[in-house]
């Protein structure tokens, strides 16, 4: 158990936002600061180095075959088993003979959060965990007790292509940070919002005012899953690789990006956004491998502060972002404009044409005039219960408007944001596979929600308009997909 004193975590260095350190008693563990780096950097690149050769020795059956917790089929299992083979069948071939490393195994794989009915809360948690034990089995594979993973930075338009230690197959370094199970176009080079899915990397989830759901928002945690790093996945592809979760951990550059989207968490907690603090969230457990291959309990509540030296860089919210904590949810209640009752299924199918979704008051026009017309606050578009029976390798645009559809294009201020729909088929695909669903309901879906910027607030107080109007177009031609489907889309005022 990961039991730290707040003294002791500042002593030692230990980067809860993403790496641990070496027991005391070992001298290079206190040789150490233990910072992340960009691998846009040089040291960011020493580590890369470092990372490229220990993914070689784990995937290679004679230094690490797969029944070591330290090879890389474990740690791909442990967020998801492959898709076209279960968890029962793997451990049966993987471990004929039974025995505690089975007993481990059958513990730690299929426990990803939050893709299998668990609490949307857990997502974050669990995969820094997940990096924080993944980091110390690289260090003991590579022998270099200093080291840490690096991060991509594809929030940076000019570093939104692929690394180029990731595009070549063969290379004696970095071939083995090569996948052929992505699109071909991110492989040759091109940049993630320029390819076939067509999705856009901001920060727009750091907007959000709260951990968990608020007032019409989704949460920073659930906003920061369902968006930018869906679609970073989704970008990358494909159904056989980073696209799917079942196959995502199998893709080495899957680490690199979650310990980007890690430090978008420390971010926004250094801007003054707070984590839950009640006891179920911080006494949650998830079981891991330590270095020496034995079983290693991770506390959530032990990894939640992150000390200044954990990354090199840290980010700002964009502007116009929400207060934390936000406003009551008894006035977003009241002036709330929805698609259907908020205890209904709405059943709104998406598919290969735009799908136009009218927005009314539960109780007819909203008290005080039309919320967007209005100079103060806020206004949040909620998505909820985005639910998924298949692969969707597609991306929806989210335009608002009047009545009369305006022409609808991504720089129009229409434009809200991008929705899309990955790993909500995982939530079919391994039910009662052994997962850790706690009771969970998979069917309910999951949420997502945009804060309207100014110009698009600013274009609907001109339409003189009690009606509204959702849009959903895909970003490209999706033929024969009718297998998305969102609950319920609500406007409401902060």
């Amino acid at each position: 158990m990961w039991t730290l004193s707040r003294r002791e975590f500042m002593k030692t260095g230990m980067l809860a936002a993403g790496a641990v350190l070496l027991p005391q008693s070992d001298p290079a563990s206190r040789a150490c600061t233990r910072m992340r780096y960009s691998l846009a950097t040089d040291r960011g690149r020493r580590m890369l180095t470092t990372y490229a050769d220990s993914v070689r020795r784990m995937n290679s059956q004679r230094w690490y075959p797969e029944s070591n917790p330290l090879s890389w089929t474990f740690q791909w299992y442990t967020h998801m088993v492959r898709g076209d083979r279960t968890k029962a069948a793997e451990l049966a071939r993987i471990y004929p003979a039974g025995g505690a490393t089975m007993a481990l195994a059958n513990d730690m794989w299929n426990t990803c959060q939050s893709h299998l009915g668990q609490p949307q809360e857990y997502f974050l948690p669990w995969h820094r965990l997940y990096l924080i034990c993944f980091e110390d089995l690289i260090r003991a594979v590579s022998g270099d007790n200093c080291f840490t993973l690096p991060y991509w930075d594809y929030t940076d338009p000019a570093q939104q292509a692929l690394p180029i230690q990731f595009r070549q197959p063969g290379h004696y370094t970095w071939g083995a940070l090569y996948r052929a199970d992505r699109y071909a176009e991110i492989n040759a080079g091109t940049p993630l919002p320029a390819g076939p899915v067509r999705l856009a990397l901001d920060l727009a989830c750091m907007k959000s005012g709260s951990y968990n759901p608020q007032d019409g928002d989704a949460g920073f945690c659930a906003n920061l899953d369902s968006l930018l790093h869906g679609a970073v996945h989704l970008d990358i592809g494909t159904k056989l690789g980073m696209g799917a979760v079942p196959w995502a951990a199998n893709d080495p550059v899957f680490w690199v990006h979650h310990c980007n989207i890690d430090r978008i968490w420390a971010s926004w907690n250094a801007a003054g956004g707070s984590n839950p603090s009640d006891s179920a969230f911080l006494d949650k457990t998830f079981t891991f491998a330590d270095s020496r291959g034995q079983p290693r309990i991770g506390r959530i509540g032990d990894v939640l502060a992150a000390v200044p030296a954990a990354y090199d860089a840290y980010l700002d919210r964009p502007a116009g972002s929400l207060p934390f904590q936000g406003a009551s949810a008894q006035r977003a209640a009241r002036d709330v404009l929805e698609s259907n009752a908020p205890d209904e299924d709405g059943d709104i199918r998406l598919g290969e044409l735009p799908a136009a979704v009218g927005l009314h008051g539960p109780n007819g026009a909203p008290a005080g005039g039309p919320p967007w017309l209005r100079s103060a606050g806020h206004l949040i578009l909620a998505i909820e219960g985005r639910r998924a029976m298949e692969f969707v390798g597609a991306a929806f645009n989210v335009y608002v408007h009047g009545v009369r559809r305006p022409e609808l294009t991504p720089d129009s201020p229409a434009f809200v944001g991008q929705l899309n729909f990955f790993g909500l088929e995982s939530m079919h695909g391994h039910d009662g596979d052994g997962h850790d669903s706690e009771g969970h309901d998979s069917d309910a879906g999951k949420d997502a929600s945009f804060v309207l910027r100014d110009e698009t607030r600013a274009f609907l107080a001109g339409l003189h308009t009690g009606a509204l109007v959702v849009t959903l177009q895909p970003t490209a031609p999706t033929a024969g997909l009718e297998v998305a489907t969102v609950r319920r889309i609500a406007l409401v005022p902060r």
